[in-house]
C-alpha cells in the first residue's frame, strides 16, 4: 500500500441505512457506483464532469420492502451494458440496466430477506437468502437450490473454475463448498456468524465473522491459512483491492480497515454506528455504505483527495461522534488517563486508540500513521465525576470500594454493586448492567439509588402522555395506553406494553456495618399467552355526527337512512343486534373508502362478540373479505381500523385467521404506512399470531413451519417499524417464538438476532424496548 487512504467524496442521497454497495464498469471504461438502502431504492452513481466526484445517474426502484444487497455483472453479448441486481427484503432480486430505471426482470423463488448476491460474466448468478438456502440461477431461470445450512445464509461467492465452484456462508458458523451444485466441504473455524466472504484466487479465499476476525483458507484443504485480527465488533463486508492480493474490510466498529500482508495497513474512523458494505474500484478507490444513510469514497491519489474543506468537516463530524463509556472506557477512571499531553508521543502502529482525559470529559483518539498525528474520533460520553477522599474501604473482587451494595433481583439471587464516590453515580450503574447483562431499563434506577445512599437524594420520576380523537380530536382510545382495552394491566408491577405504574427500589437505611439494599424487578415480559384486543369506546357523540352526516351526503346511493343509525351504534354499544344487522352492516360496507371508516370501528368492537363474529362469518369470509378490502395504505384509517378488527376476532375466528395468514403478513408488510396508530395495531395483530402457534394445546398451528412464518415476518417488521410502542409489541412476539423453543431462537440468531438485540438495548429507545431486547438476548 504506498499511500494512505482519505476521504474523497460524499454521495447523499438515501434516505435510510446503505445496506449494500458495489461497483461497476460503464461502456466508455468509467467506474460507476450502485447503492441499495433500506429507503427501497437502489441508486447508480457516475462519475461528474470533473472528475473528482459521483453524482446521482439513476434511481431504480420495485422492491416492496428495503434493498438489502447489490451486485454488478458485467457486460455481454445479452446485456451490453451490464446488469445491475438488488436482493431485498421481499425476497426477491430485481434486475436492472445503466439507463432503464424500471427493473428489466424479477426473480421470485426465495422464502426470505435476500442478503447476498454474487455472480460471474456468464450471467450465472447466486443468491442467499434467510430461507437458510443459496439458489443459483442461469439465464434468470433458478437452476439449483443449494440446501446443507441451518440458519440463514449471509454470504454468497463464486471460485473461477469450469465446475461450477460456489461458497457459502452462514449463520450456523460454517462455510460449504459446493462443486457443479454438490456439496463438497464444510469450513469450519469461525465462532460467530460468517457474514462475507472474497475470493483471493482458485486457491484461496476470505471469510468475516461476527467473531470480529477475518480467516483466509486453503480451498483444497479446506484448512484455515492465517487470520486476521483487527476489528473489534462484528464484520459485515470484505471487498479485494485490484491487486488481487489485499483488501479492505468493514464492521459494526465504525472502522474501514485496509489490509496488506498480514496486517492491518491504515484504520480509517467513520461517523456512522455500523458500516455495512465496502466495495472497491478499478483504481483503487474504496466505497462504503453506512448506517447515516451515506455512500462514502475514499482514495489513496492524492490527486484524487476532498479539498480541504472536505476533509476537515470529515474530521469534525468523525470527532464529535458519541462512543460508549461501557465499550471503551472499561472500569477506568477518568484522573487515571493520560491527559492532551500522550497525544505528544507517536503512536507504535496505525489504528492504535487511546483515552485522553480533557478536563471532565475523555476523548478517543486514533493514530494515523501516515499523517503522522492522533486523530479525534469521538468523545466518550457519560464519563465524568469528582474525586473525593474517603475510608472506610470495602475489600471486593481483590480491589478496595467504598461502598459495595446488595442487589436483590426479586428473590431469584442477588448480585454486588461495588462504588468509589470518586465515580460518576451514572457511570458505575452503566458498568454494573453492562457486566451483569441486566436490562438499560434500570440504568436510572441503579444510579439514584447510588446517589440517594451516598449523598441523601430522593428517588422517583413520572411521566403522562396524552392522545387525540380521529374523529373529534379529543382524547380517545389508543391501544397500548392507562387503563385502556388492548394492552396488559397487572397490580404493583408497570403494564409492560403501557408504561403504567413505576417499579419501586426498596432500600433500608444506610448504615455503615450493613449497606442497604436494593430490589430489582425481575418481570418477564414474556411468554404472553393472552390475546390483545382494542375494546375501548369512541365519542359516540362524535360518531353519531359523522354517521349522520355520511348518510345525508350520500343519499340513496347509501342504502340506508338516518333512522337505522341507532341498530348500528347498537353493534358497539351493547352488541345486541336485531336479526338484519349483518345484512345492514353488508350494505355499508359498499360505501366509499372515505365514509366507511366508522362503520369499520364499530364492527371493531361487535366481534368482540363471538356470537356476532360467527354471525358475520356466516354471511361473508371476515378474514379474507377485511384483508382484501381494506389494507390497502392508500386509506390508511380504514387500514388501522381493519388491523384492529382482525386482532378482536383472535378466539372467535382463529381458523380462518390461520388459514389466511399468509396472504394476511404479507399485504401488512407490503402495504405499512408510516403511522403510530397503524404501526401498533399491525404488531398486535402478529403478537396476537405468535400466540397461537405458541400455543402447545394448538396442534393444527404449533408447529415449526408457523413459527419459522412468523419469526421471519416479526424480524422483517422489526426493520421497517418506527414507533416505539410497535416495535415493543414486535419484540415481545419474538419472545414468544424464541422462548423455550431452541428452534426459533437458533433461526432467529441466523436472521441477526443478536445484533438486533444489541440495536434495541443500546438504541436508547424505550425502557421497556430495552428490557424486551434484554431478555430475548438472553433467550437466545
Amino acid at each position: 500500500m504506498a499511500d494512505a487512504y482519505k476521504l474523497r467524496c460524499t454521495l447523499l442521497g438515501h434516505s435510510m441505512d446503505v445496506r449494500g454497495v458495489a461497483s461497476g464498469i460503464t461502456e466508455g471504461g468509467k467506474d460507476y457506483i450502485v447503492s441499495g438502502s433500506r429507503d427501497k431504492k437502489t441508486k447508480i452513481w457516475t462519475p461528474s464532469d470533473d472528475g473528482t466526484a459521483f453524482e446521482q445517474y439513476q434511481t431504480c426502484e420495485g422492491h416492496t420492502n428495503f434493498v438489502s444487497c447489490v451486485c454488478v455483472i458485467p457486460p455481454s453479448p445479452k446485456y451490453p451494458k451490464g446488469l445491475i441486481l438488488s436482493g431485498g427484503h421481499d425476497h426477491t432480486i430485481l434486475g436492472f440496466e445503466i439507463g432503464n430505471p424500471s427493473p428489466l426482470f424479477h426473480l421470485i423463488g426465495h422464502k426470505g430477506t435476500v442478503c447476498s448476491i454474487a455472480a460471474t460474466s456468464d450471467l450465472l448468478m447466486v443468491t442467499g437468502s434467510w430461507d437458510q438456502t443459496a439458489k443459483v440461477w442461469c439465464d434468470m431461470q433458478n437452476v439449483a437450490t443449494l440446501t446443507g445450512h441451518s440458519a440463514a445464509v449471509w454470504a454468497v461467492a463464486s471460485i473461477p473454475s469450469e465446475n461450477h465452484q460456489i461458497l457459502t456462508g452462514s449463520a450456523d458458523r460454517e462455510i460449504r463448498l459446493w462443486i457443479d451444485y454438490q456439496p463438497k466441504t464444510v469450513f469450519k473455524g469461525h465462532e460467530d456468524c460468517v457474514r462475507a466472504l472474497a475470493v483471493l484466487d482458485r486457491d484461496r479465499f476470505l471469510s468475516g465473522s461476527n467473531d470480529s476476525s477475518i480467516r483466509m483458507w486453503n480451498i483444497s484443504q479446506g484448512e484455515t491459512m492465517h487470520i486476521f485480527y483487527g476489528h473489534t465488533n462484528f464484520i459485515y463486508s470484505i471487498a479485494l483491492l485490484p491487486n488481487g492480493q489485499d483488501f479492505v474490510s468493514v464492521g459494526e466498529d465504525r472502522a474501514l480497515r485496509v489490509w496488506s500482508g498480514s496486517n492491518c495497513k491504515q484504520v480509517i474512523y467513520l461517523p456512522a454506528t455500523s458500516i455495512w458494505s465496502v466495495a472497491t474500484l478499478q483504481n483503487g478507490d474504496v466505497v462504503t455504505g453506512s448506517s447515516d444513510g451515506t455512500v462514502r469514497v475514499f482514495t489513496n491519489d492524492p490527486a484524487r483527495f476532498g479539498n480541504s474543506d472536505v476533509l476537515k468537516a470529515f474530521e469534525e463530524e468523525v470527532s464529535k461522534t458519541a462512543i460508549a463509556t461501557q465499550q471503551d472506557l472499561g472500569g477506568m477512571k477518568i484522573s487515571e488517563l493520560p491527559g492532551p499531553e500522550s497525544l505528544l508521543r507517536e503512536g507504535k502502529k496505525d489504528g492504535e486508540t487511546k483515552m485522553v482525559r480533557e478536563g471532565d470529559q475523555v476523548g478517543c483518539y486514533s493514530w494515523s500513521a501516515a499523517e503522522q498525528k492522533w486523530n479525534k474520533i469521538g468523545d466518550v460520553v457519560g464519563a465524568s465525576g469528582a474525586t473525593q477522599n474517603t475510608s472506610g474501604k470495602v475489600l471486593h473482587e481483590g480491589k478496595e470500594y467504598d461502598y459495595v451494595f446488595t442487589v436483590d433481583l426479586d428473590g431469584q439471587g442477588t448480585l454486588k454493586l461495588p462504588y468509589n464516590i470518586s465515580e460518576d453515580p451514572w457511570f458505575a450503574a452503566q458498568k454494573f448492567i453492562h457486566k451483569n447483562e441486566l436490562s438499560q431499563l434500570f440504568l436510572d434506577q441503579v444510579a439514584k439509588f447510588i446517589v440517594d445512599n451516598t449523598k441523601g437524594m430522593q428517588l422517583g420520576t413520572s411521566t403522562s402522555t396524552g392522545y387525540a380523537d380521529p374523529f373529534t380530536g379529543g382524547n380517545r382510545y389508543v391501544p397500548g395506553t392507562g387503563a385502556a382495552p388492548g394492552g396488559f394491566s397487572g397490580g404493583g408491577a408497570p403494564d409492560p406494553f403501557t408504561g403504567s405504574g413505576a417499579y419501586t427500589t426498596s432500600s433500608a437505611q444506610s448504615t455503615s456495618a450493613a449497606p442497604p439494599v436494593m430490589i430489582l424487578p425481575s418481570e418477564r415480559l414474556f411468554p404472553v399467552t393472552e390475546f390483545l384486543r382494542f375494546a375501548a369506546a369512541p365519542n359516540y357523540d362524535a360518531l353519531t355526527k359523522k354517521l349522520t352526516d355520511f348518510i345525508q351526503s350520500l343519499g340513496p346511493a347509501g342504502g340506508i337512512g338516518i333512522e337505522q343509525i341507532d341498530a348500528l351504534l347498537g353493534i358497539g354499544r351493547s352488541q345486541e343486534w336485531k336479526g338484519d344487522t349483518t345484512s345492514l352492516v353488508g350494505t355499508c360496507l359498499q360505501w366509499p373508502a372515505d365514509k366507511v371508516f366508522p362503520i369499520l370501528d364499530l364492527l371493531r368492537l361487535g366481534v368482540l362478540n363471538p356470537q356476532f363474529a360467527q354471525q358475520l362469518q356466516g354471511n361473508f369470509p371476515v378474514v379474507a373479505t377485511f384483508a382484501t378490502r381494506y389494507l390497502s395504505k392508500e386509506a390508511p384509517t380504514n387500514q388501522m381500523l381493519c388491523l384492529r378488527l382482525l386482532c378482536n376476532v383472535f378466539g372467535a375466528l382463529t381458523s380462518e385467521l390461520m388459514r389466511e395468514r399468509s396472504a394476511l403478513i404479507s399485504q401488512v408488510l407490503n402495504n405499512m404506512p408510516k403511522a403510530k396508530t397503524n404501526e401498533v395495531a399491525a404488531s398486535t395483530l402478529l403478537l396476537n399470531y405468535s400466540i397461537v402457534v405458541c400455543d402447545p394445546n394448538n396442534q393444527a398451528w404449533s408447529n415449526v413451519e408457523t413459527q419459522t412464518e412468523m419469526l421471519m415476518a416479526a424480524a422483517s417488521m422489526l426493520e421497517v417499524l418506527e414507533d416505539g410502542e410497535a416495535v415493543f409489541r414486535t419484540l415481545v412476539a419474538v419472545g414468544n417464538l424464541v422462548s423455550g423453543n431452541p428452534t426459533m431462537a437458533n433461526l432467529f440468531q441466523s436472521l441477526s438476532g443478536t445484533e438486533l438485540a444489541n440495536r434495541f438495548i443500546k438504541s436508547g429507545s424505550l425502557p421497556k424496548i430495552q428490557q424486551c431486547a434484554t431478555q430475548i438476548k438472553q433467550s437466545l
